[in-house]
């Protein structure tokens, strides 16, 4: 379900993007689960790995250059506020060349209304899809789940679900959306500025570049009152964005979707993910502190043929929804496995049912366990009918989470 749809483009041909940790699949866990965590239940006396202690900042086959500038200067800042941003014929593409310069008052009311999600492909058991490695294909070995649709989540968002918010960010397709949610920073604990997303809801891919403009918005339309219209209306209110909107100044996702990405259902979507460091556009305490709430990342979690009760949560916006409220899924998981074979060197990403779709892409996945709510995976392909699916959160999503992480001690 990375869902964000280009404008003009029929759900029939819009597909999702996804993120890659590596050129080559390194992660240690396969679809067989030989190495997965034992079942919640048995977790109890388990040292839950939440990336406190690991200062690993490698990503994808790269090091993040110490220093590197994430704001445009001088007369360059000028002409890229004055609408340089729209020039993407030089598409800064490589992990170094993030920028995103904070535009005061950019997200007027109209690109908030026209903002568009990119709709998921089509995924079905045993189709196959041909990318630059070759023609991957989708395996369900614990069969299908069922069906279920997608509910609305209580508001205010604010006391229900804090953490989660909208995304909002330029391409050269024009205005577009996702979803994600606020994640603790070991750097900084109980004053985490971290976001976590989708990894295709901040970069392109092969052949493109990071996306511009890039905005979190947590608790969007929080009394759940109003419909898109009416909340981009309203975009500045206190009931639109309770806490604000806030700027990423810098982002982190991995090194193969930064050279491979595509818009086919490959092997990509295996390490769909990124995580974003935002700040607020007047100064203040951190995005944790103001919202009271921030999710810890559980790397290495139970597989997917292991969970009875899975949460996964966001903002659709294709019909029948609009995007301007939070819906949720919860059950239990199964596996769906993306390789050239099967057992796939790919690690396997959950697959819950729901109806979520465009829009939803990078919304949390929820795990509970002994009273702590964790953050697991993250919205990213889906059948548009039936299921979505997400990541499996290992040693590649851990650096993804502290290159940025460690990049603003």
């Amino acid at each position: 379900m990375p869902f964000i749809r280009r404008r003009g483009v029929t759900a029939a041909t819009a597909v999702i993007a996804a993120v890659l940790v590596t050129a080559t699949a390194c992660d240690s866990e396969k679809t067989d689960d030989a190495k997965a965590a034992p079942s919640s239940s048995a977790q109890a006396d388990q040292k839950i790995d939440t990336g406190q202690d690991d200062g690993d900042t490698t990503i994808g086959g790269y090091k993040l250059p110490a220093g590197v500038p994430t704001d445009l200067t001088g007369e360059a800042l000028r002409q890229w506020k004055n609408g340089g941003w729209k020039d993407y014929s030089n598409w800064a593409s490589k992990a170094e060349d993030f920028a995103n310069p904070y535009i005061e008052n950019f997200w007027t009311p109209e690109k908030m209304a026209e903002a568009k999600a990119n709709a998921p492909a089509v995924v079905e058991a045993g189709s196959a899809s041909s990318g630059s490695s070759g023609t991957t294909k989708t395996y369900l070995p614990d069969g299908t789940v069922k069906k279920k649709s997608a509910t609305r989540v209580a508001a205010s968002y604010h006391h229900y679900a804090p953490p989660v918010g909208k995304l909002f960010f330029s391409s050269p397709q024009g205005s577009m959306v996702c979803s994600a949610a606020v994640v603790t920073d070991p750097a900084h604990p109980g004053k985490s500025n971290l976001v976590w997303t989708a990894g295709h809801c901040v970069h392109a891919g092969k052949g493109g570049g990071w996306y511009r403009n890039i905005a979190f918005v947590p608790s969007y339309n929080n009394n759940a009152r109003l419909n898109i219209q009416q909340a981009s209306q309203n975009a500045r209110s206190k009931s639109v964005s309770p806490y604000g909107i806030w700027w990423s100044d810098w982002a982190t996702t991995s090194g193969a979707w930064i050279k491979g990405g595509a818009h086919q259902a490959t092997t990509a979507y295996a390490y769909d993910y990124a995580v974003l460091h935002v700040k607020p556009e007047k100064g203040g305490k951190s995005l944790q502190e103001q919202i009271g709430s921030a999710l810890p990342v559980w790397f290495n979690a139970p597989s997917a043929k292991k969970i009875k009760t899975m949460k996964a949560r966001g903002y659709p916006a294709e019909s029948p929804y609009d995007g301007s409220k939070m819906y949720d899924c919860r059950g239990a998981t199964k596996r769906l496995v993306l390789g050239y074979r099967y057992p796939s060197d790919y690690p396997a990403q959950y697959m819950l049912g729901c109806t979520l779709n465009g829009g939803a892409s990078g919304g949390p996945w929820f795990l509970a366990h002994n009273g702590r709510t964790y953050l697991v995976s993250n919205n990213s392909l889906s059948d548009r009918r039936t299921f979505v699916s997400g990541p499996r959160l290992g040693k590649n999503a851990k650096q993804v989470y502290l290159a940025t992480s460690n990049k603003f001690k």
